[in-house]
């Protein structure tokens, strides 16, 4: 197998890869079973993942398994990302 250097998102973007990325919080449910909303879940985070955020603009989607249909969360995150990619001006990423 061909192994291939490890980049990080900088290196492989550019500055730009921040207004191209969005967290997915998966397992949301985990949140709401702690007694969680998403965000007191958000509030609680460490200053590690609070960064991140900030850093992509807090675009994050929380992606639950109980309650909605797959079909229905799939539509959820696509309508997400939508906004995302209307929020960049349909502007593409590119890479380096």
């Amino acid at each position: 197998f061909r192994k291939f250097p490890q980049l990080s998102p900088f290196e492989l973007l550019g500055h730009a890869w921040k207004n191209y990325t969005a967290i997915l919080f998966t397992h949301a449910e985990k949140t709401e079973e702690a007694g969680f909303s998403e965000g007191e879940y958000l509030h609680e985070a460490s200053e590690t993942l609070l960064t991140l955020l900030n850093s992509v603009q807090h675009r994050y989607i929380f992606q639950y398994k109980k309650g909605n249909s797959l079909n229905k969360q799939r539509i959820k995150i696509l309508e997400r990302i939508m906004e995302f990619i209307r929020e960049n001006c349909h502007q593409a990423l590119t890479f380096k």
